[in-house]
């Protein structure tokens, strides 16, 4: 295992010195761009259909108005870079949240939630603005979530690395827990573990595994059995 990480898998990764950075591999890196390119250009239809909505609805709900796009600035490998995503908060819920609301709070709380937002939410394409993203070079398609900076302060201070040393994803092991009894700790043990595949794996079947969890990211989200 990779320093610093060998004591986290019993630990919830508490560990007093830092593992060394993984260097995001080629492979991974071309499999980021095609994808990232290829969905911005077949899902352009889609952002623009959303965008329309977000823009009605806001004409005929007080409440609800607002810009088209939410920005948040999240952590990605310890840089932070601005985490885009199509608005799906009322008004006083983005008030909450810039005023130190924990945002997943918000979130899932349906009343903080915009009449689109909450069909967005459901089916996760507020997070399509992402695509850029990736394509930038933030962020990867498979990888652990990035958190926002006071939440991400908090992990590091207690010890837990993981998200300092790989590019934070769309999705990733983690992710697919979500719905599960699965706690904080199997999540991180979970991010953990693909840090470790992402240090040894050769590059092919790296490819394979993220290109499995992208698939099985979809079952979820539409609402499948995940085989």
């Amino acid at each position: 295992m990779g320093p610093g990480l060998a004591s986290a898998n019993s630990a919830g990764n508490v560990s007093s010195v830092p593992p060394a950075p993984v260097a995001i591999r080629p492979a991974k890196l071309i499999l980021d761009k095609f994808l990232a390119l290829t969905l911005i250009l077949l899902t352009a239809p889609l952002a623009l259909a959303i965008m329309t909505a977000i823009i009605i609805d806001s004409l005929f709900r007080p409440e609800d108005r607002g810009s088209v796009f939410y920005s948040e600035v999240r952590i990605s490998q310890g840089r932070p870079f601005p985490l885009y995503k199509f608005r799906i908060f009322k008004t006083g819920a983005i008030a909450k949240i810039r005023s130190g609301a924990i945002t997943k709070v918000i979130e899932n709380d349906p009343a903080n939630l915009t009449r689109v937002g909450r069909f967005l939410k459901k089916y996760g394409i507020d997070e399509l603005p992402q695509l850029t993203t990736v394509l930038k070079g933030d962020m990867s398609f498979v990888g652990p979530r990035p958190k926002p900076v006071a939440e991400y302060e908090l992990q590091v201070a207690a010890g837990q690395w993981h998200r300092t040393v790989i590019r934070a994803g769309l999705t990733g092991p983690a992710q697919l827990m979500k719905g599960t009894k699965r706690g904080s700790v199997d999540e991180i043990a979970a991010d953990i573990d693909y840090i470790e595949k992402c240090r040894t794996l050769p590059w092919w079947r790296l490819v394979a595994f993220d290109l499995d969890v992208l698939r099985r990211t979809v079952v979820l989200l539409a609402g499948g059995p995940d085989e």
